[in-house]
């Protein structure tokens, strides 16, 4: 099994970019109707689940030998 080790600046950074993407999404209250306000609590989990999330898939994706050869066996010959 291959244990990928990802850039940690890039986890913090993709992660700071998606928490600040949905408080401003809550704060304009596009999907609810609370404009105005933020809820910490959902962005905390938000934050703690999003990094462990994004580790898990990035072994899967490690370890699945077919995905590199996806690109050969869906191209199409014209």
């Amino acid at each position: 099994m291959k244990v990928p080790s990802p850039s940690l600046r890039e986890h913090l950074e993709f992660v700071a970019t998606v928490l600040a993407t949905f408080a401003v999404v809550q704060y304009t209250g596009v999907f609810s109707g609370n404009p105005g306000e933020i809820d910490p609590t959902y962005l905390v989990r938000l934050g703690l689940l999003l990094p462990i999330t994004a580790y898990l898939l990035t072994a899967i994706l490690a370890n699945v030998e077919w995905l590199p050869q996806w690109n050969k066996m869906v191209r199409n010959e014209e």
